[in-house]
């Protein structure tokens, strides 16, 4: 009875400590939701709870303006993605499956590459960028986005590391080519990883502020962190919550895909952890 008693009282406080901090991670949200429905006026009032009336006007606004900058940041997001995805996938394949000479160093190389803040290869990058394919164009945004992550090439090198070696041999022997088993064996059983990947990549690409900044003037090419804040938010809007309904609808792609893909997302990562 005694043993009953003290595990419902532990459940009780675990419990109750998930929800205390699930109320602090939703606050956020929600305080935005609430705000971004009201006037400047209402809004100066600081409420914690929503008040009426509601301006869903702010919002309809805000979606008007953004839009052009959203479907920019899909594209970007989709082709760089879809790139990664690719390029990782053929290295890690490469790294884990194929014998050539110095595959460890080269390997090793690549990965260090983890270890160098992103701020230090930004001027270097840009000038590199800027002599290959010019300025205010989509492939200065999108080929980034390709050959710049190396986590993933970490991350399916040790999912494919985990896979026997027997279904390798196997398709050997029935005179496949190494990127038949690519494209036959390792993207199927790689597809939870590499879903990870794309929400991972995706969510880096729709928040990617800085280099937007740097190498795209056109108006019409930015994306919506940086179209956002340059020709939405700017030093001359004080109209809270218009700024914070576009705050809103720029995190609103962001979260139905967690939400739609979150068992996938999950999937994946358990899978690598164990493949680790």
């Amino acid at each position: 009875m005694k043993n009953k008693t003290k595990t419902r009282v532990k459940s009780l406080i675990l419990n109750s400590i998930i929800i205390f901090l699930l109320i602090i991670m939703l606050y956020p949200l929600a305080m935005s939701l609430w705000s971004s429905v009201k006037n400047e006026v209402s809004f100066q009032a600081t409420k914690w709870y929503p008040t009426l009336p509601m301006y869903f006007s702010n919002i309809a606004y805000a979606f008007r303006k953004l839009t052009r900058y959203m479907l920019n940041t899909v594209l970007v997001a989709g082709c760089g993605t879809l790139g990664m995805l690719f390029i990782s996938s053929l290295a890690a394949y490469a790294f884990s499956k194929l014998h050539f000479p110095g595959k460890n160093i080269f390997y090793m190389a690549v990965i260090s590459l983890m270890m160098i803040p992103g701020i230090l290869t930004l001027v270097p990058s840009f000038m590199l960028y800027k002599s290959l394919i010019g300025l205010d164009n989509y492939m200065i945004l999108i080929l980034p986005q390709i050959v710049g992550p190396v986590f993933g090439v970490f991350l399916l090198r040790s999912f494919f590391e985990g896979i026997p070696e027997d279904i390798f041999e196997a398709s050997r022997i029935d005179g496949a080519g190494e990127f038949k088993i690519y494209m036959k064996v390792c993207l199927p059983l790689s597809l939870p990883i590499m879903g990870t990947l794309a929400i991972m990549q995706i969510t880096n690409a729709w928040n990617d502020y800085m280099w937007p900044m740097i190498t795209i003037k056109n108006n019409d090419l930015m994306t919506i962190s940086a179209g956002l804040m340059l020709n939405y938010v700017g030093p001359t809007n004080s109209n809270y919550p218009i700024i914070t309904a576009g705050y809103l609808v720029a995190s609103i792609p962001l979260i139905f895909i967690f939400i739609f893909a979150n068992k996938f997302f999950i999937q994946g990562l358990t899978g690598s952890a164990m493949k680790l």
